[in-house]
This record gives structure tokens, C-alpha cells and sequence, in this order.
């Protein structure tokens, strides 16, 4: 009995501990910017059908809530992304 009250009482502290962890990764702004890629879709730049780029959130940038969202094709989406850039915004 006192090997499973020990593994019970383990796995609570871990519980404890990682779950302030993982709330920390899964919702912290400041971690690596989201990407959301979809493919064939019309540049809204150059209007070329191709695998579709945006960014969705990277610090205090966020788009996550954007109704009409803007795909770019990769070359447009490096200037965008550049753009982005001299605004100050970071890009991972």
C-alpha cells in the first residue's frame, strides 16, 4: 500500500508542477510566432495560385481573430514578412 500511495502522491506534485509549465508554452505570446500555410490559394499581392503563407501571432502582433485573412505566396510573403520586421514586430 505505501508503494502506491507514494506513486499517487507523485504524480499530484508533478500534475502541480507541470501543468503551470504547459500553460505557460501553450499560451505565452512570446514564444516562436504561428504560421498558418494552405495550399492553392490567390496571392494577395501578386494574385499567382500557390501554397499560401501567413503569419497568425508572434509577440504583439496578432491576427488570430482576423475574419478576412491575407495568404501570400512564399516570395511575397518574405517581403511581407521583411516588412514586419522594420515595424519592429518579431519574426522568428
Amino acid at each position: 500500500m505505501g508503494q502506491i500511495v507514494a506513486a499517487v502522491v507523485a504524480n499530484l506534485i508533478g500534475g502541480l508542477i507541470f501543468f503551470w509549465v504547459d500553460q505557460f508554452i501553450f499560451t505565452s505570446q512570446s514564444l516562436a510566432a504561428q504560421w498558418e500555410i494552405r495550399e492553392n490559394i490567390a496571392c494577395v499581392d501578386c494574385g499567382k495560385v500557390a501554397r499560401g503563407y501567413r503569419l497568425v501571432r508572434s509577440g504583439d502582433y496578432d491576427k488570430s481573430e482576423d475574419t478576412a485573412p491575407e495568404f501570400r505566396c512564399e516570395e511575397c510573403s518574405k517581403m511581407k514578412t521583411e516588412a514586419l520586421r522594420n515595424k519592429g514586430i518579431k519574426v522568428e
